[in-house]
């Protein structure tokens, strides 16, 4: 890759990229940032060119006390070979040629991914608070900008053929009652407050997306069962068991705990019940599934294979940023290592 500073012309290029890579937002137009800081003294844009064509960019500015690399960006089809490595360094060079001291890097806080890149090329997250003013009416959003960014997540399929070969799920001992119950009918209102609760730390954002008439027509079929599980009367996870493919299949839909009861060993009890609970009813399912993707417990897979499921298939998809597309509140603590 061959980088240099940006031509008359390059815009048709750069603008396409940045969209490409997520980079653009309703607030910050890309033609309009091109401009101001090839007028403005003390920035400029590298462009990487790999056989003729821009597959990378990076704007670097110094404003005299600091120096600032915004628009970091790499083809998607060629990122992880490199490039933006080299574009960055570039970057770097060109503000060292300035006397700049130190540079500063501005990570949008959902970005985690590229944060854990940073980190790894010696950025450090410093205690600041970033303060804005807008001191021009910032330019009207569009569709092209308003579309949330991909997140790449691999599905892993599980199933299990028959029984497992142990004793019936035992309860683990708890300081207060506990007791497990399904749920008969379950109100849209209830249902959502247990499967976001549940979800929303791993990024479950399906259901968020069904009307409420649509959620209501699934979790109410006689063919769908939900079972709560409580402790001391308070809900501490659930189990959604799907039977609307039999006989040849019924499925563990759902599965988790509360944040507040993890880690007390409820997890594999209410698992292996759930499996009890749909093979034990007759006919059987021919067979039992479950999936899990990266975006959810890294001990999500570990579990399913030790309650006895194999995995039978495994496919990488990108999936809209829940966070992004207003499914999920940015206020909620997202705990999967992989987002």
């Amino acid at each position: 890759m061959e980088i240099r500073e940006i031509a008359d012309g390059d815009e048709a290029h750069i603008v396409p990229l940045w969209k490409a890579c997520g980079l653009t937002r309703p607030w910050n137009d890309p033609e309009s940032d091109i401009r101001l800081v090839r007028e403005a003294p003390g920035g400029t844009i590298l462009v990487g060119e790999l056989q003729g064509t821009i597959i990378a960019t990076a704007m670097p500015g110094f404003d005299g006390h600091r120096g600032w690399i915004y628009y970091v960006a790499v083809r998607p089809d060629l990122q992880g070979k490199g490039y933006g490595r080299k574009i960055l360094a570039a970057a770097e060079e060109w503000l060292k040629a300035t006397g700049c001291p130190k540079v500063e890097l501005i990570v949008r806080e959902d970005n985690y991914q590229i944060i854990d890149l940073y980190k790894a090329l010696d950025y450090r997250q410093e205690p600041r608070a970033l303060l804005a003013k807008w001191l021009k009416e910032p330019p009207a959003q569009s569709p092209d900008m308003a579309r949330p960014r991909l997140l790449d997540v691999t599905i892993t399929y599980l199933e299990m053929r028959e029984p497992p070969a142990r004793p019936a799920a035992k309860p683990p001992r708890t300081p207060v009652p506990m007791a497990l119950q399904r749920v008969q009918s379950p109100t849209v209102s209830y249902y959502r407050y247990i499967q976001h609760t549940v979800g929303d730390p791993w990024l479950w954002w399906e259901r968020r997306s069904f009307t409420d008439d649509d959620l209501r027509k699934v979790i109410q079929d006689e063919a769908v069962e939900l079972y709560v599980l409580s402790v001391g009367g308070v809900p501490a996870g659930f189990v959604e068991l799907d039977f609307r493919d039999m006989p040849d299949q019924a499925e563990v839909a759902y599965f988790g705990l509360m944040p507040e009861f993890i880690g007390r060993g409820l997890g594999p009890y209410l698992l292996n019940w759930g499996i009890d609970c749909a093979w034990n009813r007759s006919p059987a399912p021919m067979r039992l599934t479950v999936n899990t993707c990266t975006l959810d417990h890294p001990s999500a897979l570990g579990a399913y294979q030790k309650a006895g499921f194999q995995v039978v298939d495994r496919v990488e998809k990108q999936v809209p940023d829940p966070v992004g597309a207003g499914f999920i509140s940015k206020s909620v603590k997202i705990l999967s290592p992989g987002y």
